[in-house]
């Protein structure tokens, strides 16, 4: 008896992995894939107001002017959530003469600086832009601005 019933479980255990199996395909060939878009980098120096504050820089605070020499870099980014997540890498490169001080990100978008050496005194970071996965659902947009500050 404890062979049959063991057979019988592994009949209705192999049915069931295929009947998910089945329906997983099923529901993954019907989602849309994740969008990306990120937008050229745009440029805004001294005496224009900083768009964000800037962790570990205390001269540079959202809304006050941009101190002389200081540069933020920023990108737009829309993430549209498919049936798989996906994120966005980036390199955010500082204008000539200028380098890496620090970075952030606005709205729905986080940013992660790739780069394992990212001191000050690089010219470019890779970034990558993300979003939370519990606030963003599939179907729904991310979208923010991922900064870099420079001087």
């Amino acid at each position: 008896m404890p062979r049959t019933r063991s057979r019988r479980a592994l009949a209705l255990a192999c049915a069931g992995a295929l009947s998910f199996g089945l329906s997983a395909t099923a529901f993954a060939a019907g989602t849309a894939d994740t969008t990306i878009a990120v937008s050229p980098r745009v440029e805004i120096a001294a005496p224009d107001v900083s768009p964000a504050d800037f962790p570990g820089v205390a001269k540079v605070r959202r809304g006050e002017r941009l101190p002389r020499l200081w540069v933020v870099v920023s990108r737009d980014v829309r993430i549209k959530r498919g049936g798989e997540t996906a994120f966005a890498a980036m390199r955010m490169t500082c204008p000539k003469g200028k380098t890496w001080r620090s970075g952030t990100s606005s709205e729905d978008v986080i940013a992660s600086v790739l780069d394992r050496n990212a001191q000050s005194g690089k010219r470019s970071v890779l970034v990558m832009a993300s979003f939370s996965t519990n606030e963003i659902g599939q179907g729904e947009t991310a979208t923010g601005k991922v900064f870099a500050l420079c001087r």
